[in-house]
């Protein structure tokens, strides 16, 4: 007959031995769970996990991303967005999110451009750019950009007193090139005089608002640059093509004569007639989802026409109550139909396209370069504009295209009377019924 000491020892040791493996297994799976992550997504349309494009964009990323959102000390917005932020971090743990409070750092948030609260500062290979709306289609795009950014080289001619991108004068885009080199675009002057060829890596070629005659030779390299499928950003002045009339031919460019002058700038307050203002954008991939004022002062106005091979677009228009004045800017201005001053709207710059073995061609023309200069770039949305204008010309608009993924059924509608009776059952019904059960179960027990 066993012994009952021995029985009460065996019985505690075993307890002990399950306890100690139950704490090891317990143990063990914590550690498991710090060092493997293991997801499983069962929402409807996986609308809580990266779609297949987003994943594979993130393969690309060879350099820490790290994501700052300047968002106040707002428990539900900062979850929101590291709720989002957390769906790229489980593929890759090397992206960093980091909470700034705009209200306790302003010079930060004015230096980096913040505009709204939750807005993100994505840095990545000392590229940056800022995203106000989150969502996966929006990061993801951003994402695409800063990793494509780095392979865009922009070659702006110079020589014939053309705005430089590094200068700091007045007329000069010294602002724009230093905003285009920290969105990672790389910038390089371009001296065709010592130049045989315009360089194959050129993904865009600016001519700048030149003051001097370009050389015969010269515009030949620049015809057969565009012949050959390149793009181009034209930045005209109202001061005449400096030699450049064989590619104003090619494209059908025609400029208008005289300086647009607008007479909505003295509605905003704007002391200067001939600043053209533009409100509105067509729907073009250029301008797309773009809801700026931008200003154009002393601008050309421009018309095109039908060319073989190229499509052209009107992309930038002032309003009705502007005209291409012809006469002196001084006084009192009115249209003069006998001189030439034709009415508003006026086209200001045209985009044309041209079907490539490989890519779209793309090509822009603007009557006017001070929108982008030093002293004009921080007025209304000039700036955005100017990137959005490259972005596109560098073909940084052809994104991925993750479609907004909404969860289904989020309404629940119901008639008046089944409201009524569902309020009535929560508030009356189902507070009776657990009474009444209890009281039973109470009477029940007492008989026993």
């Amino acid at each position: 007959m066993p012994n009952p000491l021995t029985m009460t020892l065996r019985n505690r040791l075993d307890n002990l031995l399950f306890h100690l493996l139950l704490a090891l297994v317990i143990g063990l799976a914590g550690w498991l769970s710090l060092r493997y992550v293991v997801v499983w997504d069962w929402s409807d349309q996986g609308r809580n996990s990266l779609g297949k494009p987003s994943r594979q964009l993130l393969e690309r990323l060879d350099a820490p991303l790290k994501i700052t959102s300047f968002a106040p000390d707002n428990p539900q917005l900062r979850g929101q967005i590291r709720e989002i932020v957390a769906r790229y971090q489980r593929y890759r743990p090397d992206i960093r999110l980091e909470f700034v409070d705009p209200a306790r750092h302003p010079a930060l948030t004015r230096e980096l451009g913040i505009r709204v609260a939750g807005e993100l500062h994505l840095e990545y290979r000392k590229r940056s750019e800022n995203l106000q709306q989150l969502d996966e289609q929006h990061l993801s795009n951003a994402i695409q950009r800063l990793i494509r950014q780095g392979e865009n080289r922009i070659s702006f001619i110079e020589g014939h007193g053309e705005r430089r991108p590094s200068g700091q004068a007045n007329h000069d885009l010294g602002g724009f090139g230093a905003e285009l080199e920290r969105k990672g675009y790389r910038l390089q002057p371009l001296d065709l005089t010592a130049t045989p060829d315009i360089p194959e890596n050129a993904g865009l070629l600016v001519i700048a608002s030149p003051q001097a005659d370009y050389l015969p030779g010269e515009v030949e390299r620049i015809l057969d640059y565009v012949q050959n499928g390149g793009n181009l950003l034209w930045l005209l002045e109202p001061d005449g093509m400096h030699g450049l009339e064989p590619l104003a031919r090619l494209l059908g460019l025609k400029p208008l004569p005289g300086t647009l002058v607008d007479a909505n700038a003295a509605g905003l307050g704007l002391d200067d007639p001939a600043m053209a203002v533009v409100p509105r954008y067509p729907d073009h991939p250029a301008t797309a989802r773009f809801d700026l004022i931008t200003l154009f002062p002393h601008s050309a106005g421009l018309s095109a026409d039908p060319v073989d091979g190229w499509e052209t677009t009107p992309l930038l228009q002032t309003l009705a109550r502007s005209w291409n004045e012809t006469g002196q800017l001084r006084g009192k201005l009115e249209r003069n139909p006998e001189q030439g001053d034709r009415e508003g709207p006026l086209t200001i710059g045209l985009a044309l396209t041209a079907e490539g073995t490989e890519r779209q061609q793309r090509l822009l023309v603007i009557g006017d370069g001070d929108f982008l200069s030093n002293t004009y770039l921080g007025n209304g949305g000039n700036l955005d504009l100017g990137l959005n204008l490259i972005r596109w010309l560098t073909w940084d608009d052809d994104l991925i295209d993750i479609p907004a993924r909404t969860d289904q059924d989020q309404n629940l509608n119901l008639s008046p009377l089944a409201g009524t009776l569902i309020g009535l059952g929560f508030l009356l019904a189902l507070p009776f019924a657990l009474g009444l059960t209890g009281g039973v179960i109470w009477w029940r027990r007492r008989r026993m």
